[in-house]
């Protein structure tokens, strides 16, 4: 896991992680990632059906479906 200002290893499965955190707030943008959705930055096209994610204060990517990219478009519209 990654913060603006760390960084962080656990055992926990990613689907353990996505119960414990607000939905409104985190999104799982692929199966190997949970995205804070406020601290979204900028998303590129990669590929034909995936997405790169940068953020605002960390200098780390995600990556999002285009489903995924499809349901974040409709909550910020």
């Amino acid at each position: 896991m990654y913060t603006d200002q760390d960084s962080f290893t656990t055992s926990l499965s990613i689907s353990d992680i996505e119960i414990k955190l607000d939905p409104e707030q985190f999104l799982r943008s692929h199966k190997s990632y949970l995205i804070n959705i406020s601290q979204i930055k900028n998303i590129e096209p990669y590929g034909k059906w995936t997405y790169v994610v940068s953020f605002k204060d960390i200098r780390k990517d995600a990556l999002i479906t285009a489903a995924k990219f499809e349901e974040i478009k409709k909550r910020f519209s």
